[in-house]
């Protein structure tokens, strides 16, 4: 069998594992060979090129010395030349193939001209992660599949900025400070639905008597779980009810509701979502950016649901489809295998059952919180943070 489609085996995945044993082999030799010639290259060339000095003494003192010098010159031209070949080889050829074995997170091919791992990011991490966004990826190429990565959290409730830095090699991810937050604390009742009614009776009394005692304008950020799911059209008109609350993300349900679910996922809402700059993943996840739709909403003219209402479908289904058709990054990014099973499932129920609300995370100052929990159908509230009042008023 030739090197190139034992390669491919192991690319694909089908290599047995003495084959896989042999190319990881030979990925270790070619790294420790081009880790060698980084340190050593400018020194041994600058010892090279020192050549000794000999005293002018007589004439075949003079014509020994050219002679050697010629010799010598052969010699470091040679020597230079082998040495930058095998630089070449190793830094341009081999570690470049090595690269496109694994995910490569500075690779240019979902968008225009911004990096695959800044829609990785923000596909994966608004799915999973109410309330915080993510920015400012920075990527480092070590080489040999090996990559530095640094990005950084936003918290919006507080607007405290999370730095965070890895390292990617050949396919795995290795946290050098771990994520501040990368799992959703609320909505609990939907991951154990079979709790009794008396338990989360309870617990919401207990927190609404407690953002009672707060100061009415205090500033509030909570997890309210409906008493039953909302179409993304009454969300909407729901939305529209409360202006003075920031409804900032909403968790969708991807089974039935007396199902437990591995995980938990959703999307930001209007009030928190970004634009990205890069135009050029929305040409084939036509809503991956929720404002931009909003502003060019190709294909709204098919339903007559309301505007926001079939942007927030849309979006939901193009980040799903997106995580989905980014296997690998998911892999890479998530280390949880099976979160790609996971969200086909949860797309292939969005399109049998539609996509339906069961709660929301929001912000809300203390006395129109009361309000919607006291006027609307809330089956949980949970308590996470507060302010002394909003931020940046006018």
């Amino acid at each position: 069998m030739k090197y190139k489609e034992l390669l491919e085996r192991y690319k694909n995945g089908s290599a047995s594992e003495e084959e896989k044993l042999i190319i990881e082999q030979d990925m270790e030799k070619y790294e420790a060979i081009g880790e060698y010639l980084s340190d050593i290259m400018d020194e041994d060339f600058a010892d090279l090129t020192e050549l000794p000095e000999v005293e002018k003494n007589t004439d075949e003192t003079i014509k020994l010395k050219k002679s050697v010098n010629k010799r010598l010159n052969k010699v470091v031209l040679t020597s230079v030349a082998l040495m930058l070949s095998l630089v070449f080889i190793v830094f341009f050829i081999i570690s470049p193939l090595v690269d496109s074995l694994y995910y490569n997170p500075s690779q240019v091919s979902v968008g225009k001209y911004d990096k695959d791992i800044d829609f990785d990011m923000k596909a994966i991490k608004e799915l999973n992660m109410p309330g915080y966004t993510v920015g400012g990826v920075y990527v480092e190429r070590k080489g040999f599949g090996a990559y530095e990565i640094s990005y950084r959290y936003r918290n919006i409730f507080t607007d405290e900025d999370y730095r965070v830095s890895s390292k990617i090699k050949r396919g795995e991810i290795y946290a050098t400070n771990q994520d501040s937050y990368d799992s959703i604390f609320m909505f609990w009742d939907i991951q154990r639905p079979n709790r009794e009614k008396k338990y989360t009776d309870e617990k919401k009394e207990r927190v609404l008597n407690h953002v009672k005692q707060l100061n009415p304008v205090s500033y509030v950020s909570a997890g309210i779980t409906f008493e039953n799911d909302l179409t993304m059209e009454e969300l909407d008109n729901l939305e529209s009810k409360y202006p003075e609350i920031q409804f900032m993300w909403a968790g969708i349900r991807t089974d039935l509701p007396d199902k437990e679910v591995m995980g938990l996922i959703g999307i930001q809402l209007l009030s928190s979502n970004e634009v990205h700059p890069d135009d050029g993943v929305e040409e084939k996840y036509r809503a991956f950016s929720l404002l931009k739709w909003l502003v060019n909403p190709v294909g709204s003219g098919n339903s007559d649901k309301p505007l926001k209402a079939q942007a927030y479908e849309l979006h939901y289904k193009s980040l799903l489809q997106y995580v989905i058709d980014r296997k690998e990054a998911v892999d890479v990014i998530e280390r949880r295998p099976w979160k790609n099973e996971f969200y086909q499932t949860a797309l292939n129920y969005a399109e049998e059952h539609g996509v339906k609300t069961y709660g929301v995370l929001l912000f809300a100052e203390a006395k129109d919180l009361v309000k919607l929990i006291e006027n609307e159908q809330i089956k949980l509230v949970e308590f996470n943070q507060a302010l002394v009042s909003k931020r940046n008023i006018q």
